[in-house]
């Protein structure tokens, strides 16, 4: 949920600066325009799903802000009901099966480091956003 002043987080796409600053040139570039998470990482840490008005500051590779996004819209379902009308819109893949070999292998990552399993009937979030501002 979004705090006081709107902003529900600030972080960096991707897990090294090299993914950060591509995932960047993809979002400001209009290519990206949705992410999607392990529904059990939000669980575990406790972290709020996002909602649609959330805004967040993406961060550049050295960790500066460079733009703003707005969530739109926020879908919760299982993984493998994950289409490539959807996932296209992370505009990281060009086919579903890349997209789920890829995406599968970080989410099983993620789960593993909480000691769980992520299974393909594991639930995702898959949020899809709007640039509002960038610098």
């Amino acid at each position: 949920m979004p705090s006081d002043t709107g902003c529900y987080d600030a972080f960096a796409f991707g897990a090294s600066p090299h993914q950060a600053a591509y995932l960047l040139g993809l979002i400001l570039a209009g290519d990206k325009t949705a992410t999607s998470s392990a529904v059990l990482e939000y669980e575990v840490t406790e972290t709020p799903i996002p909602e649609p008005g959330a805004l967040s500051i993406v961060l550049n590779e050295y960790g500066q802000p460079s733009c703003v996004i707005e969530t739109h819209t926020v879908h919760r379902l299982p993984f493998s009901e994950v289409d490539f009308t959807l996932c296209s819109k992370e505009g990281e893949d060009e086919n579903l099966a890349s997209w789920q070999n890829n995406h599968l292998d970080f989410f099983k990552e993620i789960a593993h480091e909480f000691g769980l399993e992520f299974t393909k009937e594991s639930e995702i979030i898959f949020e899809e956003f709007r640039v509002v501002y960038s610098s």
